[in-house]
Parts: structure tokens; sequence; C-alpha cells
């Protein structure tokens, strides 16, 4: 066996060198956007249908691809110091991005049954390291900081009850009935409604305002005057 061939074994080609980071990163994009798309629902206040969820989280995945497209970044991409280009170097651009919406889930599964990136080979695309080091990964940080705050948004939507969920529990539960008088140990759920009514009541919600002062005695001590 020559060098030369010894050579081209031990080294793997370009498109598969990060190819298992970029399949956390996938992962990770995927579940992110799922999670926003649930996220925005909520802080809608919208009713979370089966249809609905599939139509936010899916449209949340398309917008990040295509800023994917355009810039090769994306937040999972970027914690794990990858960028995703073209073999010259570009960016993948817009309509790569928007196909990848569609190839990327399913390539999440077939990584993992032949272990490589057909599609994304289809595409054109790999994943490279960003450039420039620490300096590098703090340059590109804008962009996916804002997804990692959106993330950050839509997580606090579906911990925080809606204002139907906290009417419901402060109203017509019994545990609810003693979160209001204070009778019991707060718990997360209390200590959330509450919050929730508050903010409410002090924004001008006139009806979650009267429910306060006439039914529930620790959190109308904490309205406004």
């Amino acid at each position: 066996m020559s060098d030369g061939t010894l050579f081209s074994m031990d080294t793997p080609p370009t498109e598969a060198r990060f190819q298992n980071r970029l399949w956390v990163a996938d992962a990770l994009d995927l579940t992110g956007a799922a999670l926003v798309g649930w996220g925005a629902v909520r802080a809608a206040e919208w009713v979370s249908t089966a249809a609905l969820l599939g139509f936010t989280m899916g449209a949340s995945w398309v917008v990040l691809c295509c800023a994917g497209g355009l810039t090769g970044l994306s937040p999972g991409r970027h914690v794990l110091g990858l960028k995703l280009e073209r073999a010259d170097g570009r960016v993948p651009g817009l309509g790569t991005g928007l196909l990848r919406a569609l190839t990327a889930p399913v390539e999440l599964v077939l990584q993992l049954v032949l272990q490589r990136r057909p599609l994304d080979a289809q595409l054109g695309v790999h994943a490279a390291r960003l450039p420039g080091g620490l300096r590098g990964w703090a340059r590109s940080l804008p962009l996916p900081l804002v997804g990692l705050l959106l993330l950050a948004g839509a997580v606090w939507s579906i911990v925080t009850p809606t204002r139907q969920e906290m009417l419901q529990y402060l109203d017509r539960t019994l545990t609810g009935w003693h979160c209001c008088h204070g009778t019991r140990e707060v718990t997360w759920q209390c200590r959330t409604s509450l919050s929730r009514a508050v903010r409410n009541a002090n924004s001008g919600d006139s009806e979650v305002a009267e429910f306060l002062r006439n039914e529930c005695p620790v959190a109308a001590a904490r309205l406004g005057p």
C-alpha cells in the first residue's frame, strides 16, 4: 500500500469531518424550533390544537433554516463551533436553506443508519469549523444569540400559565383556593399563577382585578393602587 493511499484513508473527506457534530447541532436546532413554535402559541393565548402547533413549529423551523442558509449559522451550530458552507466556502443560500428545512429532519434518521449525510451531499453543503477560534466564535454570536433569546422566551411562555389556566386554577380548584389564601406551602404553579394574575390586573384586566380583590387576598395585597 502506498503512502498516498494510506494518507487518504486516514484523512476523512471534508463533508464527513464534522458530520457527527452537525447531527447534534441539527437535533438541537429542530428541538429549539419546536419549542419556539409551542411557546408562540401559548404567548398568543391560542388554543393548542395539533394542527396549530404543527404549523407554528414548522414555521419556526423554516425561518431558522432560511436564516441558516443566508448566514451559514444557527444556534445549534454556533454552540458546537460550526458553520454550514459550500465547497467553495460560500454560505449555502436561501434556496438551499429552504430545501434543507425538508431534508435535515430526514437526514437525522439517515445518518444514524448510513453513518453519512447523503442529502447534504446532494445539496452541496457541509459543516466546517468557525474560523478565528474564540474571537471568531464571539464575532458570529449576535445572530445565534437572537435565536437563543427567542428560545428562552418560548420556554418561559411554556412554563408560565396562560390567562385561562391561571383563572381556572385560582378560581376553580381547591389547591388554587389555598394558594389565594396562603394556607398551604407555595408551589411553582401557585407562584406563577399569582404572578400572572397580578401582572394582568396591574395591566388593566378588570375581570382579573375584581376576582383578586374579592377572592384572592394574597394576590390582592400585591396589586398597585
